[in-house]
């Protein structure tokens, strides 16, 4: 299977995220082996998606109020 780097880049992306069969794992990790700067280009996303993983988002304090200000006047039509 003859890959380009831009796509080895997204096999790796997807081995990330585990969208990768086993036969694709076989090659990405054998890849990993011996390319240095996918080795390095992984690395990156896997610090990149474990920090995107942790972040908690929650709503503004303002978005809370303008919603429960709406439910509180909020009368169906019937």
């Amino acid at each position: 299977m003859t890959q380009t780097f831009t796509s080895t880049q997204n096999d790796v992306v997807r081995y990330l995220y585990n969208e990768t069969s086993n036969q694709e794992n076989t090659i990405v990790e054998s890849t990993l082996l011996f390319d240095k700067e996918l080795l390095n280009f992984y690395l990156d996303c896997a610090d990149l998606k474990s920090g995107m993983d942790k972040i908690q988002l929650s709503p503004s304090d303002s978005a809370i109020d303008r919603i429960l200000s709406y439910s509180r006047n909020y009368k169906p039509k019937i």
